[in-house]
């Protein structure tokens, strides 16, 4: 056997066990990818794994440290072998980053409930002064129709 062939014998070696097992080695699909016996790809990331622990602990009203539990750590690995997962205190930054910001979008939703809410109140006092049809009653109504868009009709 000759030197320089010692790199070609191992890739055309890796090529052939890969057929074999019927697993790509070349494209888009086979990087950072894990691919099942069926040929599927998994596109696995820490972050979505993260999200996925978060989640799963927030939904199901599990302890942070049940990903410390080693049979939990066992199977994880036996998916994935490179696999880090992330320590109790991890998880528990996570699920607060989490709330803190979700907490801001509904602080945001229930302002603006708030601001139409109150504006319609007003319309409707200063509607309730107002003959049917007259120039008043219209520009009540026009104004009603330019504060509440119609996804937020509902509110009322």
């Amino acid at each position: 056997m000759q030197t320089g062939q010692g790199t070609k014998n191992l890739n055309q070696g890796v090529v052939e066990c890969a057929a074999r097992r019927g697993v790509s080695t070349s494209g888009a699909n086979s990087t950072g990818a894990q691919q099942t016996i069926t040929g599927s790809i998994s596109k696995y990331t820490a972050e979505a794994h993260r999200a996925l622990i978060a989640l799963r602990c927030a939904v199901n009203k599990r302890p942070f440290h049940s990903v410390a539990d080693p049979l939990y750590i066992e199977e994880v690995k036996l998916l994935r072998p490179d696999v880090q997962v992330p320590s109790p205190r991890t998880v528990s930054r996570d699920i607060n980053t989490i709330y803190c910001e979700a907490s801001k979008n509904v602080k945001i939703y229930f302002s603006v409930r708030f601001i139409v809410k109150t504006a319609l109140l007003w319309l409707i006092i200063v509607a309730g002064t107002c003959r049917l049809n007259s120039p008043c009653h219209r520009r009540v109504v026009s104004t009603f129709c330019l504060l509440v868009p119609w996804d937020c009709c509902c509110l009322v």
